[in-house]
């Protein structure tokens, strides 16, 4: 079955959404801290007077954000510069994210492995040049934890 994702890279690895869960793609400007939050949240962003949380995926899944992708064999700094703003459990969450490489179509998902127990893994895509893992949204917070991140923002 054919799915429609967003590409975007967190450190040197590529994953994908399904296009219909994110709402906007937008780079990051301000963000605001808020006291005492969980690791995972970034802070606040401001979309249009609509306050939205921020969750920092590379907090989230344990990556290294010092271990990046480059071109040359240089290491670069570059850090969470755009937010996938999606809806989950019918509250906007911005995803923090390295760069947003592309829309496209992806023909043949395969399961994760058997050692993968990540609830928010849906599936990996093995193409000829590379491996992108395809997340689903709804399962990288808890429902209480997206409950949470919406009273930040009342």
């Amino acid at each position: 079955m054919a799915v429609q994702v967003v590409v975007f890279t967190l450190g040197q690895e590529e994953y994908a959404m399904p296009i219909e869960v994110v709402r906007e793609i937008t780079r990051l400007e301000e963000v605001r801290t808020i006291p005492k939050a969980p690791s995972y949240v970034k802070g606040l962003i401001n979309i249009r007077g609509m306050a939205i949380p921020l969750v920092d995926l590379h907090v989230r899944f344990g990556i290294d954000p010092t271990k990046l992708r480059t071109e040359s064999s240089d290491q670069q700094e570059i850090k969470n510069t755009f937010a996938l703003i999606t809806e989950v459990h019918g509250n906007y969450v911005g995803f923090a994210v390295d760069q947003v490489r592309e829309v496209r179509i992806l023909e043949t998902i395969d399961a994760p492995p058997p050692l993968v127990t990540a609830p928010f893994i849906g599936g990996v895509v093995n193409l000829s040049d590379r491996i992108i893992i395809l997340l689903i949204p709804e399962q990288i917070l808890e429902s209480n934890e997206v409950q949470g991140l919406s009273q930040l923002t009342s």
